[in-house]
């Protein structure tokens, strides 16, 4: 297998540079068939700071337009109920041949928590893991010696078999989606933050306004 089909999961609320910024740098390292990018359901509290699933699909199309090899995935927003990476991973594989090999990718943070996650030891038989660099954060030496077995960083060695993590040095940006939604119309926002053609949807559409 010399390429992989790459699986980056999130609210995306709102999709912003550093996301952007990030799949561009891991496109760098591997060589991927596709990147999906699956933005997760509903929010469970509804309110003006938050944008619903279908404006932040638009949104996601209007960052990635000119992306090659990038897909909206929308199958997590159509559905009722929370739906559990597990799940969503399962589906997928479904849909492919099995010698196909899928990459989840996910923050340092993201990972740190990972074996809280609903059947974790199986997502790692349908999946090997991209771990993404955040600005000063560290993980535990103990958490990491628990997956020494998994952790590789020859990319040939992760593309093998399914299982594998890869800690992936990307110039990932501390940018927060939270911070975005409070501040995006006031005078000290940072328009460096957003692409400036998901900035002009977000005000032609009034997202986050309190």
């Amino acid at each position: 297998m010399s390429k992989t089909i790459g699986i980056f999961g999130g609210a995306f609320d709102p999709v912003h540079i550093g996301h952007s910024k990030l799949v561009s740098d891991i496109k760098k390292i591997f060589d991927f068939e596709k990147i999906l990018i699956i933005p997760s359901g509903k929010p469970v509290l509804k309110n003006s700071h938050f944008a619903d699933s279908i404006k932040r699909i638009e949104m996601l199309n209007v960052a990635f337009k000119n992306t090659q090899d990038v897909f909206i995935d929308d199958r997590e927003t159509l559905k009722e109920k929370t739906s559990f990476t597990i799940e969503t991973l399962r589906e997928i594989c479904k849909e492919y041949e099995s010698k196909q090999h899928f990459s989840f990718i996910l923050g340092q943070d993201a990972f740190e928590s990972f074996k809280s996650w609903k059947n974790w030891e199986e997502i790692l038989t349908l999946c090997s893991l991209i771990v993404i660099s955040r600005p000063n954060f560290l993980i535990s030496p103990d958490y990491l010696d628990e997956f020494k077995n998994n952790i590789t960083q020859s990319s040939s060695d992760f593309l093998m078999k399914h299982g594998k993590i890869f800690f992936a040095e990307t110039s990932m940006l501390d940018i927060s989606s939270s911070e975005i939604r409070k501040k995006v119309y006031k005078k000290e926002f940072k328009k460096k933050m957003l692409e400036d053609q998901v900035l002009d949807f977000i005000k032609k559409n009034s997202l986050y306004k309190n």
